[in-house]
């Protein structure tokens, strides 16, 4: 994606959000789908980026810091944010499927982003957005490997989207 259409998605996606856009369901969706891959190609490597890991990895070094002399004080400082971010992501799923799936998956499919209010911004989904956005590819294994997958499948989606809607690519 270029410089302009990672600015005019950014920009989509708060629209989207900000202007209730459809039913809050679609519109949670549709913003956080579009949010996502954005964030991650404008941002990957900025110091947006750094200043963000550096300091979720200083929290959790303090925390762990404070155990003293517990065994868990020696847990890899990235392999925990890396877990932390796959563990967001599968509540972002959660947030994402639809209300009908909860027959076969329970209380994970009926997750949802808090609604708020007419004309205002959905923080908690602008949070994960932008968490996810940012660190989507620090969490190893099978979880990392999806959360790439998801991330690379939903910049694909929306890649065209500037240049279908505003002539600019």
């Amino acid at each position: 994606m270029s410089p302009t259409a990672v600015a005019i998605l950014l920009l989509l996606a708060l629209i989207i959000d900000y202007m209730s856009v459809g039913p809050n369901s679609i519109r949670d969706r549709l913003a956080f789908i579009v949010a996502v891959p954005t964030i991650r190609e404008g941002f990957d490597g900025s110091p947006l980026d750094e200043k963000t890991v550096e300091t979720l990895g200083s929290i959790i070094e303090s925390l762990l810091d404070s155990t003293g002399g517990a065994y868990i004080a020696g847990a890899s400082v990235n392999t925990v944010i890396g877990a932390g971010i796959g563990l967001l992501w599968i509540y972002a799923v959660g947030c994402m499927l639809p209300v009908k799936t909860s027959k076969k998956l329970g209380r994970f499919a009926t997750l949802a982003f808090p609604q708020s209010p007419l004309y205002r911004l959905n923080a908690r989904l602008w949070i994960v957005a932008v968490l996810l956005g940012l660190m989507s590819d620090l969490p190893g294994g099978l979880v990392g490997d999806v959360t790439r997958a998801l991330v690379d499948i939903a910049a694909t989606l929306v890649a065209p989207l500037p240049a279908i809607l505003f002539g600019a690519a």
